[in-house]
């Protein structure tokens, strides 16, 4: 009885694991001041979204962090859940990742309402 080649198999599971991780994964994080900072991460770009401003990062070799640099000045540094966000001429932020799978709306509960409310 003639075997058939295992190799093929693997190598489309191969092609779909690296399809899957080409695709961004989005975050958001806490801002001090009270800002949020959203991004979408790929292994080799960044979209970085800030108080209306919007920036396009390359990811840079960095051997502890990840870390994305624009041409404009801008960059961030991702290590753990902190961020910090570099922009030219503007103090550094600092930022905590915000888990979205723990927010109120994501576990089907109302959010608490806010001092003024009550």
């Amino acid at each position: 009885m003639p075997t058939r080649p295992t190799w093929r198999p693997s190598l489309a599971a191969l092609a779909c694991l690296a399809a899957a991780a080409a695709h961004a994964a989005p975050a958001d994080y806490q801002c001090d001041g009270g800002g949020t900072l959203t991004a979408d991460f790929s292994p080799r770009a960044a979209q970085v979204r800030y108080e209306g401003q919007h920036w396009t990062l390359q990811r840079v070799r960095e051997a502890r962090e990840a870390r994305y640099v624009s041409r404009a000045g801008v960059a961030i540094t991702l290590l753990r859940s902190q961020a910090t966000l570099e922009r030219k001429g503007q103090p550094t932020l600092a930022c905590k990742l915000v888990v979205r799978a723990l927010r109120p709306e994501a576990l089907g509960v109302a959010a608490p309402a806010s001092a003024a409310d009550r």
